[in-house]
């Protein structure tokens, strides 16, 4: 089946509580509008609705729920992210469009197309976004540590 589900890991460098790992990562995801937000020991899952005022070339726009998750020794965070809702939205759009060209190649192409493409923008991007998260948690580590 098609990734609907993605996963990206990441290792850390981090000396720090897990307490102030997630406390910088909810900033970041209170700062990209995530509407619901839901903290456990080692874990953060997020749910981000549709109507959000996000915008749709918002980071976080393509994506429904997600989490983040540290191991039991803080060294590695897995960033899991779902586009089901993507998925949906692009194949009824390309329902409606194969519907009206009455060819469903049309309807094929058009699925290929948005949803194609708008998967690989997603994952080029939240690629980026699980570095910026790596990078920022080294880096407060880092400042954390000598002062």
């Amino acid at each position: 089946m098609f990734p609907l589900n993605i996963k990206y890991k990441r290792v850390l460098n981090s000396e720090s509580e897990s307490r102030q790992i997630f406390d910088e990562i909810e900033k970041e995801l209170i700062r990209l509008k995530i509407d619901r937000i839901h903290r456990s020991d080692l874990k953060i899952e997020f749910e981000n609705s549709f109507f959000n005022g996000q915008g749709r070339w918002h980071l976080m726009a393509p994506i429904d729920k997600g989490y983040l998750k540290l191991d039991g020794n803080l060294k590695k965070i897995e960033y899991s992210f779902s586009v089901v809702r993507m998925f949906y939205i692009t194949s009824v759009m390309a329902l409606f469009f194969g519907l009206i060209s009455q060819s469903y190649w049309i309807g094929i192409v058009f699925f290929l197309w948005l949803f194609g493409m708008n998967w690989i923008i997603a994952l080029i991007r939240q690629n980026q976004f699980a570095n910026k998260l790596k990078r920022m948690l080294n880096e407060k580590n880092t400042t954390h540590n000598n002062v």
